[in-house]
């Protein structure tokens, strides 16, 4: 029942990350809740929820080989940062993550207020680069969250449309995601059955998100998340503090 639960947990959060992003604030409780730490709690996550941009992708006009031809850059620039950030995950010891984790879960869930914006407000390719670095450095520490960063700094372009940003941050995050999952599955810290149960789940969840995103509002889902993330932060304080 409880690998059940959680690749019905993982159906959710493929649907949310493929629509809107952010859904990984739902999963990481749950791994806490059925018993993992909270580092293998994080990668676990990681590692399960990355199907989900993957298939999403999958029901955009613009191919996977295309959008990260034309990001490659940002790509890059998104993989140098979460290595980085993997490698500080694995080196601190849990009994200090585990202090930093309720205030990590309340900055991932306050990243679904950072607005983004209907009319382009600029931002220069040095400025852009880096701001995706940073949400690549934290995609390497904690994860739940990056998406949404990563729309609210390419939604600063012009030229991106509402459904080429988000095949864009689907194809940023994918990548970003598989590569500091490599770091992650050599580490010895991956619940491997949870991560199949949630894989397989964002993996159908994702594929029905990114059918969806190219004609459903995404508002909804964020405020479902927010309000989820609002709830497990709060039990996590009372937790570990």
């Amino acid at each position: 029942m409880t690998y059940l639960f959680i690749a019905l947990i993982g159906i959710i959060v493929g649907v949310i990350n493929g629509m809107a992003g952010g859904a990984s604030i739902i999963s990481y409780p749950s791994l806490l809740a059925v018993g993992l730490n909270p580092l293998s709690a994080v990668v676990t996550n990681a590692l399960g929820a990355m199907p989900a941009n993957f298939f999403a992708v999958r029901h955009h006009k613009v191919s996977f080989a295309r959008l990260a031809r034309d990001n490659a850059t940002l790509i890059y620039a998104s993989v140098v940062g979460t290595l980085l950030g993997a490698f500080l995950l694995l080196n601190m010891p849990i009994s200090a993550l585990q202090k930093l984790i309720p205030f990590l879960l309340l900055f991932a869930t306050c990243t679904l207020l950072i607005p983004i914006p209907d009319r382009p407000t600029g931002m220069g390719p040095l400025k852009e680069t880096s701001a995706i670095f940073v949400t690549g450095l934290y995609c390497g520490y904690f994860g739940p969250g990056q998406g949404v960063m990563v729309s609210a700094t390419l939604a600063r372009d012009s030229r991106r449309t509402p459904s080429l940003l988000n095949a864009t941050k689907n194809v940023i995050v994918g990548v970003t995601v598989l590569m500091s999952n490599i770091v992650y599955a050599l580490s010895g810290h991956v619940n491997w059955f949870y991560a199949l149960a949630l894989g397989v789940g964002a993996a159908v969840g994702g594929n029905f998100g990114g059918r969806w995103s190219i004609r459903m509002s995404a508002q909804f889902y964020r405020r479902l998340v927010f309000a989820v993330g609002i709830a497990s932060t709060i039990g996590l304080f009372i937790k570990y503090y």
